[in-house]
């Protein structure tokens, strides 16, 4: 047999073994040309036809487990945020873990929050209270710098209904459902302090500025506390204009807003 053939007899012989790169199992797709590195190839059943041949060759348990790849590789459960468990119970039967101290009315966290916030020109009423879901953290054990874009929606709107007090009746309820002149966001940017994981209790609270009623324009600012580590976790900056719903188009600030508004911002640290 030749240099050609035998080259071929071995590369042939690689093609059929599961556990090298060159293995195309039936029922999947290789590369579509040879700068295409993709493949539909589960790396999972390469690792159980590894773990086979290695029993067949006679290794040990021992060094199996070296050969196994990392569990972030085959998206174990390991790669994913730790819950906290409940004790066993004196009495036997379930019982709900107390865990989360941060959300007992006399926390200490609470009240450092608050502080900081009045400490720092942020407002203590209107403050949105959320809690960290398990599905918001990402491959990486910490929330998603998405999910802070949703809780400052949600804290904006929040804030809004806060100011119902202070206006006409419905006067609020028509700017929040997007009915005749409202606000809309212009834009927004986040700066990440510090992450946040499962479980947690955010804070997120607001400051008003540049209050500008020739742009029909104003600034809000908001801060997003976390609750179980006593400490800033994201500062975002946003401009809202005044929006026309009615009629699609910008709108105009009215004096009884901008009165509000400025009125709000004298409220501060008081």
């Amino acid at each position: 047999m030749d240099d050609e053939s035998l080259r071929l007899k071995d590369l042939l012989a690689k093609f059929q073994d599961p556990t090298t790169h060159y293995h195309i199992p039936p029922g999947t797709n290789g590369p579509e040309h040879e700068e295409d590195h993709s493949t539909s190839i589960d790396p999972r059943s390469i690792l159980r036809s590894a773990l086979n041949k290695s029993k067949q060759d006679g290794e040990n348990d021992i060094s199996l487990k070296h050969k196994r790849p990392s569990s972030s590789r085959i998206g174990s459960s390991e790669t994913r945020p730790s819950i906290q468990w409940s004790s066993p119970s004196p009495e036997g039967g379930r019982n709900t873990p107390h865990d989360r101290p941060w959300l007992e009315d006399d926390s200490q966290s609470k009240q450092k929050a608050l502080q900081y916030f009045k400490e720092n020109g942020y407002d203590t009423a209107g403050v949105l209270t959320w809690p960290v879901a398990w599905g918001d953290c990402d491959t990486y054990r910490h929330v998603n710098n998405v999910r802070f874009l949703e809780w400052i929606q949600s804290a904006r709107i929040r804030y809004a209904e806060s100011w119902a007090g202070e206006m006409p009746e419905g006067y609020i309820q028509k700017m929040t459902a997007g009915k005749g002149t409202g606000f809309i966001l212009k834009d927004v940017s986040i700066k990440y302090v510090a992450p946040v994981n499962y479980p947690d209790t955010v804070m997120v609270t607001n400051q008003i500025h540049s209050i500008n009623p020739e742009r029909a324009s104003y600034g809000h600012k908001h801060l997003v506390w976390s609750l179980r580590d006593a400490r800033v976790a994201a500062v975002c900056d946003s401009t809202i204009v005044m929006y026309d719903y009615d009629n699609l188009k910008k709108g105009k600030m009215s004096d009884e807003f901008k009165e509000l508004l400025e009125n709000v911002v004298d409220s501060y640290g008081k």
